[in-house]
């Protein structure tokens, strides 16, 4: 049996006020298309398949798109639902996909089946143990009174004994057949993108220990962390983050994209990847203006795909922004590259001395010097004097109307 892991979908994202359907709708094409050539039985998807709880009418087609395709090539399908996504919408439909073999678990309240097993030739030849995230209320009682503190330290207690649970259940139903389980949630010690670090920085409730996963469970297939990668475990459970498809952030721009296919046999699993094809690079460039202008002269179109490349731009010197803006759509007039993003990283030193200045006295009243203040504004936005002379007028006009 060869089962196909992947995770964190986010169907319906929209980046920068840029839809991201034709990069999804690539993907599934791609992936149904490796299923085909890899045989593959069953596909896992760890949780976030939409990027909100209450996606588009578009997303939602490409899911059900999707489930069809699966069905069609006769393979189980096993949905977790993820932080991003609704529960209680992916499990209105459990009933009618399980006649399909697609067990959609959004939620641990209202779901149906947990312990599904995965069948081929007659015989079940793996479980999966399908958990999907956890919400702390689902799988113990808060006391009344209790504090951050203490959710803090009670919760990952409760994950663990909820998965021992669930897996002395799937030995008592299915003995000696290999045991895999899902889980949508923060290990800690995932190595994470920039954007996540951000987010899993801000407290501790749902960062969970490796050791939570009973080493009885032959693999954990995991969804939440968008970088791919195998979490260390004591007793060597593959513990792995399939990462998402496509790059959701700038800050996932180096990051590789997988799926990975485990193949069973003789009660044993082994694993290996395939790498996703991208149809859209998203490309950071940072620098000086003329260090700009240089690498984006030496980029070179996707020849993967007709999808225009994405670009940040990230500049570190105060410069004449209609020059500078002008030049650079000189140069991507003949690429394919939209620039989405930009802003200004101008180390604090340059605007020390200035601000210096205004370290007032107590009878010092800063709209005296609403001129300079606008300097100041402006040199740390990164507009050199050029551009400022340029723009002064303005303001003398908008300090003359409200006089």
């Amino acid at each position: 049996m060869k089962i196909l892991h992947t995770a964190d979908w986010h169907l319906g994202q929209t980046f920068m006020q840029k839809s991201r359907k034709e990069e999804h709708q690539l993907f599934i094409d791609w992936l149904i298309e490796t299923c085909k050539t890899e045989n593959i039985d069953a596909i896992i998807v760890a949780g976030d398949i939409f990027d909100v709880a209450n996606p588009s009418v578009e997303a939602m087609d490409m899911y059900h798109s999707f489930l069809l395709e699966a069905y069609k090539l006769s393979m189980e399908v096993v949905i977790i639902g993820g932080n991003h996504d609704s529960a209680s919408r992916l499990n209105t439909t459990q009933s009618i996909l399980n006649q399909l073999n697609i067990h959609v678990i959004g939620g641990e309240k209202e779901a149906l089946q947990k312990i599904i097993p995965l069948k081929k030739d007659g015989g079940t030849k793996a479980v999966v143990v399908a958990v999907p995230y956890l919400r702390d209320g689902e799988i113990r009682e808060i006391l009344t009174q209790e504090s951050n503190v203490e959710a803090n330290e009670k919760f990952p207690f409760a994950v663990k004994k909820h998965y021992d649970n669930l897996l002395q259940e799937a030995q008592n139903q299915h003995p000696n057949i290999p045991i895999i389980t899902t889980g949508h949630l923060y290990v800690t010690g995932s190595a994470l993108s920039g954007n996540e670090k951000e987010l899993h920085s801000i407290g501790t409730l749902g960062q969970i220990s490796s050791t939570c996963f009973n080493e009885n469970y032959a693999y954990v297939a995991l969804g939440h962390i968008h970088k791919p990668q195998i979490i260390k475990h004591p007793n060597n459970t593959i513990v792995k983050y399939a990462g998402s498809p496509i790059p959701l952030s700038f800050s996932e721009r180096d990051d590789q994209k997988e799926v990975t296919i485990l193949e069973i046999s003789e009660n044993t699993i082994q694993t290996k990847t395939i790498q996703i094809p991208q149809n859209r690079k998203l490309i950071r460039i940072k620098g000086t203006e003329n260090q700009i202008i240089e690498k984006i002269k030496i980029i070179e179109n996707n020849t993967n795909s007709t999808l225009a490349d994405w670009l940040e731009v990230i500049i570190t010197e105060k410069v004449n922004f209609r020059t500078f803006n002008e030049n650079i759509r000189s140069i991507i007039a003949d690429k394919n590259l939209e620039i989405l993003k930009g802003s200004t990283d101008i180390p604090k030193e340059v605007f020390q001395n200035v601000r210096d200045e205004f370290i007032a006295e107590m009878d010092n009243n800063p709209l005296d010097n609403i001129e300079k203040i606008f300097e100041l504004k402006c040199q740390k936005s990164g507009l050199n004097e050029e551009n400022i002379n340029e723009l002064k007028p303005l303001l003398n006009s908008i300090i003359n109307e409200i006089n």
